[in-house]
């Protein structure tokens, strides 16, 4: 039965060819009744697997193409997988264009550090002027960037163009590249020709972001609010909240938007590890335009506590608040190994002041008992020089009698 279904629905959409232009985006989508859960749905390019690039929602495979090129050409199939079984459900032959046909693009960007938009202008007809424009809401045009023939390119905007950008001009094809796409970067990128007032092709840039709140310090008994935003809204837009699983998704949330909503917020009351992948998908008209992925990372067995992991959120994480206290704690230690230090230091110093000064007195007080024995000597000399002046006159009984007296008295003193 399911053979039979198969074939009518490669019968009915047979070989698509779709051809694109040139920079512009591009979603292919395979249709199945039902997908078993040990069954795989996705999207390959001749033998090369793309099945990372694969949505599969509601029985549904989709892949997006994003800035199509000549590389981009070639035949995409989507297979079915299933008990170790392939069977292709539908093909789609891709050409690119190599000139600018249509005069107004819609592109969703997701605002991230590695998403990015390229704007190409190329026509049949040679201009002699060409520059790029940017009006992020109507009447405030402002120049990107410009270049006559033959000249180099002026950078004149707000946005700051990527390494893809032309950097001359021959005449025909004027490329601006923007990397990385800000979520401010919404609005209207035209490509003017010669006269000011003439647009040659016009892109609508939508962007979107997703994001966490609180970003940090949560706890598996805490709930998390993921928001996805889109920039603007005047067409028919629907967003879509799935949760992973597995390969597949699961559809937890959806609701059109309008003017005034332009968001989808969903509360995930538990951190367990079967919740914590989650994708944001933006259709318009049925037709998947983007897709924003948010992740919440556990970071600790011990203590529980998660980290929220977005493109786009510029809160703080947990992450974060443990880089903070880590290093607090090692200032605290640094600061403790200082105080120690300095005190031994100063320890060393009293000591050293300490050894001095008892010294000092120690030698004080041996100087105060030797001048006090020479003293004692003194006043032996003396004693023995007193015998009156006629001993003056005769050096050798002075002598004598000198050294004797000395001997005695000193002995006396000694003895005492």
């Amino acid at each position: 039965m399911h053979t039979i279904i198969f074939l009518i629905i490669i019968l009915s959409s047979g070989l698509c060819h779709k051809r694109v232009q040139r920079g512009s985006d591009i979603t292919l989508q395979c249709d199945v009744p039902h997908i078993s859960e040990s069954s795989t749905l996705m999207w390959i390019k001749e033998t090369d697997q793309t099945s990372n690039t694969t949505l599969l929602y509601n029985n549904s495979a989709y892949i997006i193409l994003h800035n199509v090129d000549e590389n981009s050409e070639g035949i995409y199939y989507c297979i079915l997988q299933k008990d170790g079984r392939t069977t292709t459900i539908i093909n789609r032959t891709l050409s690119v264009t190599l000139y600018s046909e249509s005069k107004k693009l819609i592109i969703y960007r997701q605002s991230s550090s590695d998403s990015d938009l390229l704007l190409i202008c190329k026509s049949k007809k040679k201009y002699h002027r060409l520059m790029w424009t940017f009006e992020s809401r109507p009447n405030s045009k402002s120049t990107l960037i410009a270049v006559e023939k033959g000249g180099e390119v002026q950078v004149k905007g707000p946005i700051e163009p990527g390494v893809k950008t032309s950097t001359t001009y021959d005449s025909q094809i004027f490329v601006l590249h923007i990397s990385s796409v800000e979520f401010q970067y919404n609005g209207t990128y035209k490509c003017i020709v010669d006269d000011q007032n003439s647009s040659y092709t016009a892109t609508i840039l939508r962007t979107i972001r997703v994001y966490a709140e609180p970003p940090g310090g949560l706890l598996r008994n805490q709930s998390v609010v993921l928001t996805c935003e889109v920039s603007n809204v005047s067409d028919s837009v629907k967003l879509v909240w799935l949760r992973m699983q597995g390969n597949r998704t699961v559809l937890v949330k959806q609701q059109m938007l309008n003017e005034k909503k332009t968001l989808l917020t969903v509360i995930v009351n538990s951190l367990q590890s079967d919740l914590l992948h989650w994708q944001c998908a933006v259709f318009t008209d049925n037709t998947l335009r983007a897709v924003a992925p948010v992740t919440i990372n556990l970071i600790s067995s011990a203590t529980n506590a998660p980290k929220i992991s977005t493109e786009t959120s510029a809160l703080p994480n947990q992450e974060d608040t443990l880089t903070q206290e880590s290093h607090i704690q090692t200032l605290i230690l640094v600061a403790c190994a200082v105080t120690i230090i300095v005190l031994l230091f100063l320890g060393l110093l009293v000591f050293k002041c300490w050894r001095k000064t008892f010294i000092s007195g120690h030698d004080t007080v041996l100087n105060s008992q030797k001048e006090e024995e020479e003293l004692h000597y003194a006043s032996v000399t003396v004693t023995g020089c007193s015998q009156g002046a006629e001993s003056w006159s005769k050096p050798n009984a002075r002598s004598k009698v000198s050294d004797n007296s000395s001997t005695v008295i000193y002995s006396a003193i000694k003895i005492q």
